[in-house]
């Protein structure tokens, strides 16, 4: 069932950056992808938008809300495509 959950937030986290801009990739090596990723925001406020609704969705399903918080601030891919590929594997 965690596993499930975790799935679910996942796929709409990977949809909801992917329907952003991917322009907004500062394209370095040493962004981590949570940089990357926040700096693909389309509107003001929709980072903390999406931050309360995963971490809802996480707290919801019984895992840390942090876990995604965490992987992004230490993983380093370099690009918009390479950080949601990294966080969110398929």
């Amino acid at each position: 069932m965690r596993r499930l959950a975790l799935a679910g937030v996942v796929v709409g986290t990977a949809a909801a950056f992917a329907a952003s801009s991917a322009a907004a990739d500062p394209r370095t090596a040493n962004a981590t992808c949570e940089a990357i990723l926040v700096s693909a925001a389309t509107y003001p406020g929709e980072v903390a938008d999406l931050g309360r609704l995963f971490h809802d969705q996480l707290k919801d399903a019984g895992i840390p809300p942090g876990v995604l918080d965490v992987g992004g601030a230490q993983t380093k891919a370099g690009s918009f495509d390479a950080c949601v590929a990294a966080l969110f594997p398929s």
